[in-house]
């Protein structure tokens, strides 16, 4: 579930009559913050930087200034 609500004297008061029971635990998130994802039970935090490599075969032919990757995605697109 999602509320919105203000915070009105240090404290967060809900939009639209929204009321919880007494003793509901909430987390709050202010607005335009992102909250981080929820460790798992056990888990460690980690990197992208932690995956290992992985080969895709030899390189066909280095590329070199005259090559245009992008136009070479691009080309045939409307």
């Amino acid at each position: 579930m999602a509320a919105r609500g203000r915070v009105q004297n240090g404290v967060v008061v809900l939009d639209d009559g929204v009321r919880l029971p007494e003793g509901q635990e909430v987390t709050v998130f202010p607005r335009g913050t992102t909250p981080a994802a929820p460790l798992l039970a056990g888990s460690t935090p980690h990197s992208v930087l932690d995956v290992p490599a992985v080969s895709l075969g030899p390189v066909l032919r280095p590329l070199t200034g005259d090559d245009d990757l992008l136009g070479e995605m691009l080309d045939g697109r409307p």
